[in-house]
């Protein structure tokens, strides 16, 4: 497999991803948010432990302790994402999803004490700026389903450099059965103490939902991630999910008929295009350095 398969099946992660968006907000209204993930990945988990089972290694308790931490950030990401949906459009979630690129540099300096470059905190100015433009809570307050959604993105970097560090160290396999199910026993644990599943009232639109939700953006994207992200770097993998972001709000314009206004539309335009100078900026100042030198 070389690189550019790798990331050509890690764009089409991001693209599944970016279905979840309008998918999630039309489920929160029939379904709660913790019991939604337990389900999403109960699908996902049994499927995987059906197919994989017995390649599993489960004696060692250092990657036992790796595919914990795994998951337990893929909870707070998803559990943050999806409680957020319920106060907050589909669009402004997957934009400020996508401030994860900007936190991976951050992320990677307190795990593996990569210094933060002088391009990621300008990436981080024109992202609050676009993100201030997007919420507007001069106008309209602070939307709690916003700030809930903010955490994810943190969850996600540190996911995103876990991931990184422990596919080159453990199997992977063995890594993504201890998410599925950590993921899946503590969403049912919380929906069993703060939610009633009495009111729960599946529709046939929720049984689909559920389909594409724990077979392809959940077993599928999970395996996909996990065994082809260590084939490029952090960076370069941050930059691919980027694309989730405008996928996401263009499903959820046409699919669910969400509205920007135009400073919303500028302060999205900010965020992607803020995310994107972070993440390129060393590689297109490197290429000019080598064409002036070649130039001479």
């Amino acid at each position: 497999m070389t690189r550019l398969k790798a990331e050509l099946l890690l764009f089409f992660v991001a693209t599944i991803w970016a279905g979840t968006f309008p998918i999630v907000k039309v489920s929160m209204l029939t379904i709660p948010p913790f019991y939604f993930i337990g389900i999403r990945f109960l699908l996902g988990a049994v499927l995987f432990t059906v197919i994989f089972f017995n390649k599993l290694q489960l004696k060692d308790s250092n990657i036992l302790k790796a595919g914990l931490v795994l998951g337990f950030f893929q909870m707070v990401g998803f559990g943050s994402q999806t409680i957020g949906m319920i106060y907050t459009s589909a669009s402004n979630s997957a934009l400020i999803t996508g401030i994860t690129i900007l936190i991976v540099p951050f992320a990677q300096f307190l795990i593996i004490k990569k210094p933060v470059l002088f391009e990621n905190w300008i990436g981080v100015l024109i992202v609050t700026i676009g993100l201030f433009l997007l919420t507007q809570p001069h106008l309209n307050g602070i939307n709690i389903g916003d700030l809930i959604t903010l955490i994810c993105p943190f969850a996600w970097a540190f996911y995103i450099i876990y991931v990184d560090v422990y596919t080159n160290k453990y199997d992977i396999e063995t890594l993504i059965f201890l998410q599925l199910w950590f993921v899946t026993l503590v969403s049912f644990a919380l929906g069993f103490i703060l939610e009633d599943f009495s009111l729960i009232n599946f529709t046939a639109n929720d049984l689909l939902s559920f389909l594409y939700m724990g077979i392809l953006a959940t077993f599928l994207t999970t395996i996909l991630l996990n065994k082809y992200q260590k084939m490029t770097s952090p960076i370069r993998a941050s930059i691919i999910y980027t694309w989730e972001q405008p996928a996401a709000v263009m499903f959820s314009v046409i699919f669910i008929n969400e509205y920007f206004n135009y400073l919303q539309i500028i302060g999205g335009v900010l965020m992607i295009g803020g995310i994107l100078f972070s993440e390129t900026f060393e590689y297109i100042k490197n290429y000019v350095l080598k064409k002036s030198a070649v130039n001479k």
